[in-house]
């Protein structure tokens, strides 16, 4: 359970970060290491398809899905090769998204982050992010609750965590999958529209914004309406 009874004049209390595409860009990273990978078995992906077709989805789930299409069996040590490949690619290149920084400093409630990845795997990107510190153990993990994403379970954990309501949440995302996964919890959705077009985030029921300084002056524009409402 976490503290929520910071004040605020802001219409929600508590913003839940997806990770991957949202605080880091790491979404590439996987994906190049994802077509090598496949490439040195034999089986020649096309990366942008690759990317486009994954993106958001867990690694079990994009493994199986492949294995299927290409009638294959993979090895037991494939994921486990991923996950050192990427763990070292990303210690050389993995990057803050442009901007976080300054807005998540510009927030006065609570936040966490709420991923598909696994907790070991938050835990790291946050790290190198230079993030850890922001965010604390307040981190939610699709590996630890019954379905991940698109389903809500794991916003649905958080907003219970911090015993807020799901209409008091705002979830910042930039995958369809997340999008689905935040309007199914009944909280208001942003979209980082970078891989996935405004049109198409907006469809999926998310706000779509196009880099976190513009998020920043949205988000701030959200605490007008409950000024002038404490005034009245």
């Amino acid at each position: 359970m976490y503290n929520s009874t910071l004040m605020n004049t802001n219409p929600f209390d508590l913003v839940i970060f997806d990770c991957d595409g949202v605080l880091v860009e790491s979404e590439a990273l996987a994906c190049q290491i994802y077509v090598q990978m496949f490439a040195e078995y034999g089986y020649l992906l096309d990366y942008n398809e690759t990317l486009h077709k994954f993106y958001g989805v867990t690694l079990s789930n994009r493994l199986k899905i492949s294995a299927q299409e290409l009638g294959w069996t993979p090895p037991k040590e494939f994921i486990p090769i991923f996950n050192e490949r990427l763990l070292e690619l990303s210690e050389s290149d993995l990057q803050p998204i442009p901007h976080i920084h300054e807005l998540i400093e510009s927030l006065s409630v609570p936040m966490c982050v709420a991923s598909n990845g696994t907790r070991d795997e938050i835990v790291f990107r946050l790290k190198v992010a230079r993030l850890t510190e922001r965010f604390g153990d307040a981190i939610f993990s699709g590996m630890e609750v019954a379905h991940p994403k698109p389903a809500p379970d794991v916003y649905l954990a958080a907003a219970r965590a911090f015993q807020i309501p799901p209409e008091r949440c705002v979830v910042i995302e930039d995958s369809i999958l997340g999008v689905t996964a935040g309007v199914r919890a009944g909280m208001t959705v942003y979209g980082h529209a970078t891989f996935n077009s405004a049109e198409s985030l907006r469809a999926a029921g998310a706000i779509p914004f196009a880099n976190m300084l513009e998020l920043k002056a949205m988000l701030n524009d959200m605490k007008v309406p409950a000024l002038t409402e404490s005034l009245q």
